[in-house]
């Protein structure tokens, strides 16, 4: 199984970056954004964005360690805990979560092409309501051939009509576990 050490930093900045650019944004659209951004950026440039541990649920593939940073679970170290309340606040109406941020994101933990990704992953989801993204997700190879409740293998992330497909697998297996997101 092709997978990546997780930056816990550059999540929370990106869901930072997302909860300023968009107030009020469920978990659903956030988790799918970031999902992307990584499926995108490890196609075009071979390295994910954030290399998150991405778990098939049945809404649609959910970043782990993200969904523990929205949740504020206990999981998570208390420094990062502190600086995600620093970071973000969760408003709940009607039980349902919309994320607010409370500062600006650092920019400096993102490349040019991660921004880009991002970017292009928001462009993908912030249109589309809670049903129709998650059949979008639903119908991903990472997600369809993976088990319920189980982590996805990075290699699924990429289609089969991305051109030098078996030369990227290669390299991406070649190095996942030396690069630094």
């Amino acid at each position: 199984m092709l997978r990546y050490k997780a930056n816990p930093q550059k999540i929370l900045e990106a869901l930072v970056l997302l909860a300023q650019k968009k107030p009020g944004n469920g978990f659903h659209n956030l988790l799918k954004i970031l999902f992307y951004a990584d499926k995108f950026h490890l196609q075009k440039y071979g390295r994910p964005v954030f290399g998150d541990v991405y778990i098939k649920m049945p809404y649609g593939p959910v970043g782990s360690f993200a969904y523990d940073i929205l949740k504020k679970s206990d999981f998570i170290p208390q420094d990062i805990l502190k600086a995600i309340n620093e970071s973000l606040e969760v408003k709940k109406e009607n039980d349902i979560p919309s994320v607010f941020a409370k500062r600006e994101p650092d920019l400096d933990f993102f490349s040019e092409t991660d921004l880009e990704c991002l970017n292009e992953a928001m462009d993908k989801c912030e249109k589309t309501d809670f049903n129709s993204l998650t059949q979008i997700t639903h119908e991903e190879k990472a997600w369809q051939q993976s088990n319920m409740h189980s982590e996805m293998d990075y290699e699924l992330f990429i289609d089969d009509d991305i051109p030098n497909r078996d030369e990227l697998i290669s390299y991406l297996k070649e190095t996942a576990h030396t690069i630094v997101l």
